[in-house]
């Protein structure tokens, strides 16, 4: 088999024998073909593909609070 990158987007390692397929592509683990969906870590411990596919919650928490303050009155 020829040596392929995994499909996963920030992850530098390449796929084996063992490669989950999903959608027609090789991915080296279950976690990089789930695209980290519950933060799982990718397979190598040295790969932080997991870590860059999840959302900086400074981010979130800073839209939250633009798009929902808590300090305005309910309609009536």
């Amino acid at each position: 088999m020829n040596e392929r990158r995994c499909a996963c987007g920030n992850c530098s390692c390449m796929v084996d024998e063992n490669a989950r397929m999903q959608n027609e592509k090789a991915y080296c683990c279950e976690a990089c073909a789930s695209g980290h969906r519950n933060g799982e870590p990718c397979r190598m411990s040295d790969c932080k593909c997991g870590e860059a596919a999840q959302p900086n919650e400074s981010k979130v928490d800073n839209a939250l609070d633009e798009t929902f303050p808590a300090s305005d009155p309910i309609s009536p």
